[in-house]
């Protein structure tokens, strides 16, 4: 079912320039909805500290020294990226 929203111009600037950004990378139209659900999905996932903590001690040992610290590095520098991309 359709609906109408409002939105700001500089919002729909900025929703805009990502949706040509999907069509370049998907190859074919964009609609405002499907820009919208793709940003709905990229947003951050919280997540549980405990259930956190008890999965990350499965792991531990399993990295070699600084190699955390360089993996860690590696992630924020591809979202800087893809941040970059869209906005």
């Amino acid at each position: 079912m359709p609906t109408t929203i409002q939105i700001s111009e500089e919002t729909k600037k900025k929703l805009f320039m990502i949706m040509n950004q999907l069509e370049k990378d998907w190859g074919r139209r964009v609609t405002y909805d499907e820009a919208i659900k793709f940003l709905l999905k990229e947003e951050k996932i919280e997540f549980n500290r405990e259930e956190f903590l008890k999965n990350l001690k499965k792991y531990q040992g399993i990295l070699k020294p600084n190699e955390g610290k360089d993996l860690l590095k590696e992630l924020r520098e591809k979202n800087y990226e893809r941040e970059k991309r869209f906005t």
